[in-house]
């Protein structure tokens, strides 16, 4: 049997969820004065190269997945360090490079790695500028390493919109959030109610004024529907952008006063860092890394490859850490209205769902609060880093650890598991709206059933 969580359970699993969900948590730059913000120029070859070549050994020794790339897509990313030296020799100017770059960087097939545009290193300063966001601790050495690189991204937006006029301020958020960002609908009447969310990114560049608005129209749909049997939340395709979209206006107004109930063998993660020195020099003050010893007394340590165990170690998050973030989770508990709805959840996920989305399947499946229904998601990592190249002065995000469940499975190959699979191909043909349209029949169909006592 499961066990109903206190409040201050509830409290620590959104600490956990929101710790290692790209929204919230931040990587540490090195030193905040190595590379001083300076005027952007036309790079050389040599300048280039020197960015290239510094970039790479940072990943090197510190990026999180090369093993599961390997296994996933049998890609030595490595090992092609003297051809994409060759592709930066190539690149005109400084767009180029840019470009570039990125497309370096995708072969790793990693949704978080990635050198950082001007409209998402926009987003990401307005959400490090916020009250409670610039007092967490792990953020203050953030803080000023963005802030610093401020004048040099204005020249970056610049020169990219000069040939693209789409890379302004607001484009990351307008791109993954669409035209419509959020469906309601009555599938039938006073029995199955639909939302669907296309993106949690909040237009936090827009003072978060189409976040509020979508907040009001889901609690007015959810208490609407309040005493449904059934309600499907649908985040197919949804790539994330922050927690606090789901948990502020879907979980705590669904939340009322049946708390959450979660089963005894729900799944025990452990997050592994690579021992790279940049890594430890970065996070040294909020992460416990294990020393050799004990992460050979880890339950975990036999299930690795011999190239785990050599590159990595256990890490944890110091005790106050979790102080400082449980008075801004226990927030959206008080300053929300309850629709107390008292029916069945069924949330829609598949290879699409991905990052923060990710963490809102992941929460469903430790707690109950809903029934995973779809294909598996994507995964992710944890400890989100970020490096600064020496002469462009961009920004790449890199993970620096990756999550493993009790078996010694990868979060980032497997993601989180339907409680029930749909028969739907992991394709994107005809990507959202078709397949979307397709994963909510099919689950209608389980739902219809479920009643007959057929599935």
């Amino acid at each position: 049997m499961g066990k109903k969580l206190s409040i201050s359970t509830i409290t620590l699993i959104f600490l956990l969820i929101l710790i290692f969900s790209t929204g919230f948590f931040t990587g540490i730059y090195t030193s905040n004065t190595l590379f001083a913000s300076k005027e952007l120029k036309d790079l050389t070859e040599k300048e280039k190269i020197e960015d290239f070549e510094y970039m790479y050994n940072i990943l090197k020794d510190n990026y999180a997945h090369f093993y599961e790339v390997k296994k996933m897509y049998g890609y030595d990313w490595l090992a092609h360090k003297e051809e994409f030296i060759e592709e930066i020799k190539n690149t005109r100017n400084n767009i180029e490079f840019y470009n570039k770059l990125n497309e370096i960087l995708r072969k790793l097939h990693d949704g978080h790695l990635y050198v950082a545009s001007p409209s998402y290193f926009n987003y990401l300063l307005k959400l490090i500028e916020g009250e409670e966001i610039r007092n967490f601790i792990e953020f203050k050495p953030f803080i000023k390493m963005f802030k610093d690189s401020k004048k040099n991204y204005e020249k970056w937006s610049e020169l990219l919109e000069s040939v693209n006029p789409s890379h302004n301020s607001s484009f990351f958020v307008q791109m993954r959030r669409g035209q419509k960002n959020i469906k309601t609908e009555i599938l039938e009447e006073d029995k199955i109610a639909y939302l669907r969310v296309n993106s949690f990114l909040i237009d936090k560049d827009q003072n978060s004024k189409n976040y509020r608005e979508e907040k009001k129209e889901i609690y007015n749909f959810l208490k609407t529907i309040k005493d449904y049997p059934y309600l499907i939340i649908d985040i197919s395709g949804n790539e994330g952008g922050s927690s606090e979209y789901w948990i502020d206006a879907i979980v705590a107004p669904l939340i009322g006063e049946k708390g959450f109930r979660y089963s005894e063998d729900k799944n025990t993660w452990f997050y592994l860092s690579r021992k790279g020195k940049y890594t430890k020099k970065n996070f040294e003050k909020y992460v416990i890394f294990y020393d050799e010893d004990k992460f050979k007394e880890s339950p975990i340590y036999d299930k690795l490859s011999e190239e785990m165990k050599k590159d990595f170690t256990i890490c944890e998050f110091k005790e106050n850490l979790s102080k400082q973030k449980e008075n801004y989770i226990e927030k959206f508990f008080k300053s929300n209205e309850y629709v107390n709805f008292k029916g069945r959840i069924f949330l829609i996920i598949d290879r699409g769902t991905f990052s923060a989305a990710t963490r809102f399947a992941m929460f469903c499946k430790e707690t109950g609060f809903a029934t995973l229904i779809g294909r598996s998601t994507s995964g992710d990592g944890s400890l989100t880093s970020y490096m600064r190249l020496p002469n462009s002065g961009l920004i790449v995000r890199f993970e620096a650890g990756t999550i493993l469940n009790r078996d010694g499975g990868s979060f980032f190959i497997e993601g989180v598991k339907p409680d029930i699979e749909l028969d739907v191909p992991d394709t994107n043909a005809g990507y959202p709206e078709v397949r979307a349209e397709i994963l909510k029949q099919k689950t209608v169909e389980v739902i219809k059933s479920l009643e007959k006592g057929n599935f």
